[in-house]
């Protein structure tokens, strides 16, 4: 049994994977050649062979856990699409921003769009024969996202700018001369190391004349400009890895650059991001407890956060007893997972019986809320004979937040949820107390009204928060509030 077989059988020892679709996804796996196997985008996976999309996200996440295929988080510079830094751990990323020695800029290291979640066949199943250092095409494709698909206008600046692409053996040198004509700035890039050398010719107050030496390391260039009083320059580059390493000598122009993308932008193919696997509820079962730094501290622009509460789980306890009780309470939990996992969102923690869930979407985190209220009265239907109700109290709000650590589980933290945390507190049972970016989620309110819910606005004040919030309540027509 080969070793794709092998983790074939492992994945269908999962209960929630279907041995067909474990069966076709490793023969699908298999027949790739090596670049499908290198970053594999799940999203275009799932629409390329047929699987929806959070099936295909379930299979790879479990993959993962049974070292079938491994994670990278990849840091995409959003001027260029090049990956410039790929993580195998989530604490690895850069908590505030990122440098892209391509573009010679920083971005925002934010989870919401700049770390792509990719998938790499796993090492031990099959290794990889890629070499990126072949020619420059192979060089790009393996340091630049398939999933930013720039315009021919810039690929063709991109060649314009990028004059030789050097191959460096370990231990060696290479001269490379530099002159001035049309272009007096010339940029040695280095992808691997995200570190880039600036040359600039015809320097009066240059520190060097027309020859020159500079040491490569495993970190890269030491130095990010160097000087040169001539107008011809012979800089030798010395490699003192144990790895051949690749140079792209180029002419910077980051303002035709941005010009070019500016009137030909460049198109983003869907993809996989930190924080859409962050609110997966396979993801979180299945990483638990993950072995991440306590000062892990990582930006997310726009969260959904959910809290709910119940209402009459007490008065139930003393009239049911405890057994009875506490299993519906436990169904209660299951039918908020089971919401929360249908629309692409995530249970963060229970608190009695209170949960605290997360969105990536305002719309995916109402639409969520509803399902909800619609089957805990098919599950009240079911107890009311027995003179039994329970009522759920729903919460939103939209906003930033960071994901930290927080008793070894992936928690978050900011005034986003405090706000989320006090607007449930306002719900009654059979409610959704939402602020205005949630209410106004495209088909929220429609929706709603096809549940029978009609929504009020009014001004709150929440404790922790200085200014009044303007937070519509969901509510059955004719209910009070």
């Amino acid at each position: 049994m080969n070793a794709f077989r092998t983790k074939a059988t492992q994945l269908k020892q999962y209960p929630a994977l279907p041995a067909a679709s474990v069966d076709r996804f490793a023969e699908i796996l298999e027949s790739s050649d090596d670049w499908q196997l290198y970053r594999i985008n799940p999203l275009a996976f799932a629409e390329e062979h047929g699987y929806p999309e959070e099936a295909a996200l379930d299979l790879f996440i479990h993959a993962a856990r049974v070292g079938l295929v491994d994670f990278s988080y990849n840091m995409i510079c959003p001027r260029c699409g090049g990956v410039a830094h790929a993580h195998h751990e989530l604490d690895e990323v850069e908590s505030t921003d990122f440098y892209c020695a391509v573009c010679t800029s920083s971005s925002p290291a934010t989870l919401d769009d700049q770390v792509e979640v990719s998938f790499a066949i796993h090492p031990a199943v099959r290794k990889l024969n890629i070499d990126p250092l072949a020619d420059l095409a192979s060089y790009n494709r393996f340091h630049f996202s398939q999933n930013y698909i720039i315009s021919d206008e810039l690929r063709e600046l991109r060649r314009q700018l990028i004059r030789h692409f050097v191959v460096l053996t370990p231990d060696a040198s290479k001269r490379i001369v530099f002159k001035k004509a049309k272009h007096s700035t010339f940029q040695l890039i280095s992808i691997e190391t995200n570190t880039s050398l600036l040359i600039n010719l015809g320097q009066a107050d240059g520190s060097v004349g027309s020859a020159a030496a500079i040491p490569f390391s495993a970190t890269g260039f030491a130095q990010k400009e160097l000087a040169s009083t001539a107008s011809a320059l012979e800089l030798t580059v010395h490699n003192n890895t144990r790895a051949r390493v690749g140079l792209m000598v180029a002419t910077p122009d980051l303002p035709r650059i941005l010009e070019v993308v500016a009137r030909h932008p460049t198109r983003i193919r869907p993809f996989l991001t930190a924080k859409m696997l962050l609110n997966n509820q396979t993801f979180r079962e299945l990483y638990k407890i993950q072995h991440l730094s306590k000062n892990l501290n990582l930006n997310i622009k726009s969260l959904t956060i959910m809290f709910t509460d119940l209402r009459g789980s007490t008065e139930m306890y003393d009239r049911a007893g405890d057994v009875f009780a506490y299993s519906l309470v436990q169904e209660h939990f299951r039918i908020l997972t089971a919401s929360a996992r249908k629309f692409r969102g995530a249970i963060i923690k229970t608190m009695g019986d209170a949960i605290m869930a997360t969105f990536s979407t305002p719309a995916d985190g109402m639409f969520a809320a509803l399902d909800m209220l619609k089957e805990i009265e098919r599950l009240n239907e079911s107890i009311k004979a027995d003179g039994f109700e329970i009522g759920l109290k729903v919460g939103l709000h939209e906003g930033p937040a960071l994901a930290v650590m927080r008793d070894e589980r992936l928690d978050y933290f900011g005034q986003t949820v405090n706000i989320a945390a006090r607007v449930q507190g306002l719900a009654a049972a059979g409610e959704i107390c939402v602020t205005p970016t949630v209410a106004e989620a495209p088909g929220a309110r429609a929706l709603a009204s096809e549940a029978g819910l009609t929504a009020e606005a009014e001004n709150a004040r929440l404790k922790g928060v200085g200014q009044e919030t303007l937070v519509f309540r969901f509510a059955q027509r004719g209910a009070a509030a």
